[in-house]
């Protein structure tokens, strides 16, 4: 990331004033949510932060070809819940990587609660210049991310060392609509248009190509995502939710998400590249 990076952070944890206090309320909500193992599903509320929740992440899932045993990346890896569900569904043995430190922290908090310490690490870092080795993941995960970065190229750039020969890109985007009114703000990746780096379809194929990351997959999926949505607030309440970190500013954001889908000023795509076998 290049100038945005601490704009972004400062974006992520705008709401959070204490960061061990944070921790602590997010364990008591979970302690306090009963007994049994604290499934994916059972947090969904909480860490499964982009439109259409976990519905969304097991359809990303499908459509990569997740297999079991896989090494994983999950690039901006905010409070962790789908490198989780991969952990937990796949067997997958994840790094998260993000950019904020208080979402890291609890990220490794519910790795803790589930039982799935020894399966998935997160660490504080920069996706242009994360500290993994050439070619030791099998597929880098992004969900909602790549919207706060304006070296796009740079970043793909960055995916690919980190895949062996033959890996996956799977990713879960907002792409901006080419002649389309310009989108709302705030929404939940920005607080203004000068800390959004939304890239068309167009775009974000050039780049992706420029970094040596062919598209096998393309899937507009924006009218999933709005029935994924509707069977979510159809569900029973669920113990905890993302308020408690995003704060009431979410509300806002949330709804100009909503707005710019619905009035087609941005559309949700699922994407799968693939890295040149050796």
């Amino acid at each position: 990331m290049t100038d945005l990076t601490d704009d972004v952070r400062r974006h992520y944890q705008a709401a959070i004033d204490d960061s061990d206090d944070l921790l602590a309320k997010i364990g008591r909500m979970v302690d306090g949510m009963g007994e049994g193992p604290m499934t994916a599903e059972r947090l969904a509320g909480l860490d499964q932060f982009h439109f259409g929740g976990l519905a969304a992440t097991a359809e990303v899932a499908k459509r990569a070809g997740v297999a079991v045993g896989m090494r994983v990346l999950d690039a901006g890896s905010g409070l962790g819940g789908p490198s989780r569900y991969l952990a937990e569904t796949y067997d997958c043995d994840v790094t998260g990587v993000d950019l904020a430190p208080a979402y890291v922290a609890i990220a490794q908090l519910l790795a803790e609660r589930a039982g799935l310490a020894g399966k998935v690490r997160y660490l504080v870092g920069d996706l242009a210049h994360m500290p993994l080795p050439d070619a030791s993941v099998d597929m880098v995960w992004t969900q909602h991310v790549v919207m706060n970065i304006r070296d796009r190229e740079g970043v793909y750039r960055a995916f690919h060392r980190v895949l062996k020969p033959g890996g996956t890109l799977a990713f879960y985007d907002v792409v901006a609509v080419e002649g389309a009114a310009a989108p709302l703000y705030p929404v939940p990746w920005a607080a203004t248009p000068e800390t959004s780096a939304l890239l068309s379809e167009a775009q974000t194929r050039a780049a992706l190509a420029a970094a040596g990351l062919a598209v096998t997959r393309w899937d507009d999926v924006t009218g999933e995502a709005f029935a994924w949505m509707a069977h979510q607030r159809q569900a029973p309440p669920l113990a905890v939710d993302g308020g408690a970190v995003v704060g009431q500013r979410m509300v806002e954001m949330v709804g100009n998400f909503v707005r710019n889908l619905k009035e087609g000023r941005t559309r949700l795509v699922i994407g799968v590249c693939a890295k040149a076998a050796a």
